[in-house]
């Protein structure tokens, strides 16, 4: 064993998981500067650097036209596309391959280059989550049988299950035939059949029993009335064909779930949570610490966790950048929208001012975040 090798094993673990997320962070940056990059040399438009870290440089070249670096603080990276910068100089000859003299197809590329490689890794993520490392689900064991439901402010039901002769313990295997091998099978069985009687088929021990049992219609989703054993689980994997569609469909809920997240960043409830007029959980936005916090806690929980956890975080910051403010990539690709509809040119130096106000309140917004979640953090969603 090497000396370096050695003493990386003599480390405490949160150090390693620190170095860890460091890396995670900086590749996120990273590659998200590299689709920049690539799409802008694609399209011919001129790129003056590309910069691995940040900081002062440590060793740089000049290849072609780019100047190519590697500078102290290696937390990312960053790309430098001429005529971005409204105050740039550009020489004469190199006026007609600036970005703003691309056309608007081609600055399109290059904005959305960025987000689009994170979609890709976290698609890639996502596909090595179901396979081949696979994940731990919930097999459907029931903890808890309710005797009665609460359907509405002022109706309250029997329990269907209870009715049904159901207990603590029963593992249910199939709904009206269907095999059903986990909680979201099972659940998604009975929730698209509100008030319908179902065949259900349970093990209780050794035995298998069979039972019939009328769902509630609650809000057009049909309830059982059962808890389920959070601590009953296995590990599931799938095979390499049906984890491509596993892992679109997941991408797609994903998706979904994170814009309604971005979109809560800018709500009244997330500001009154800002200044403490309310108390946050666990939708309430995070800042860096939180999500580094939060990734120390699914590193604990294996390898499969981790990789999910880490996909979320780059489509996340996919989707923070295609937010139509300045300076994020959205914000550029408003401009191009704007001057493809309109016909009209965005001024830029405007343009520049709106992007400082956008980063100022940004600044302390995450600021605020890092605060409550240094002082107030959010409890582990990994534990019960």
């Amino acid at each position: 064993m090497s000396f370096a090798a050695m003493i990386w094993s003599k480390l405490p673990n949160y150090i390693l998981d620190a170095v860890l997320i460091f890396l995670v962070l900086g590749f996120m940056i990273l590659t998200h500067e590299l689709g920049h990059y690539f799409a802008a040399k694609k399209c011919g438009i001129k790129v003056d650097q590309f910069s691995i870290g940040f900081g002062p440089e440590i060793k740089g070249w000049t290849r072609g036209e780019t100047r190519y670096s590697l500078k102290w603080i290696l937390a990312g990276g960053s790309v430098r596309i001429a005529g971005m910068n409204p105050d740039e100089k550009i020489a004469p000859e190199d006026l007609p391959r600036t970005y703003y003299e691309a056309p608007l197809w081609k600055r399109a590329i290059v904005i959305l280059a960025g987000s689009f490689v994170h979609l890709c890794i976290a698609f890639i993520l996502f596909y090595l989550f179901f396979w081949p490392l696979g994940y731990s689900t919930l097999t459907g064991k029931i903890a808890k049988v309710e005797k009665t439901v609460v359907v509405s402010k002022t109706v309250t039901e029997p329990g269907p299950g209870y009715v049904a002769g159901l207990k603590k313990g029963d593992l249910i295997t199939s709904v009206n035939g269907n095999k059903v091998t986990d909680w979201n099978q099972l659940t998604e069985q009975l929730t698209k059949r509100p008030g319908q009687t179902v065949v259900l088929t349970y093990d209780r021990g050794e035995t298998k029993l069979t039972t019939k049992a009328t769902l509630l219609d609650v809000n057009g989703h049909g309830l059982l009335g059962v808890a389920v054993d959070v601590n009953s689980t296995y590990s599931k994997k799938s095979n390499p064909v049906a984890a491509i569609g596993q892992s679109a469909k997941l991408m797609a809920s994903v998706t979904a779930s994170l814009a309604a997240g971005v979109a809560r960043l800018f709500s009244l409830t997330t500001l009154k949570q800002l200044v403490g007029m309310t108390p946050r959980n666990q939708n309430s936005p995070q800042s860096i610490v939180g999500a580094t916090r939060l990734a120390f806690q699914a590193a604990s929980q294996g390898a499969s966790v981790f990789i999910f956890i880490i996909g979320e975080f780059f489509l996340l910051l996919a989707l923070f950048n295609l937010i139509p403010f300045p300076p994020l990539d959205g914000g550029h690709l408003l401009v191009i929208i704007v001057e493809k509809v309109f016909h009209k040119e965005i001024n830029m130096k405007t343009f520049a001012k709106v992007a400082v106000v956008v980063i100022i309140v940004l600044g302390i917004v995450a600021l605020r975040l890092m605060m409550l979640d240094v002082f107030n953090p959010l409890k582990n969603p990994f534990t019960p």
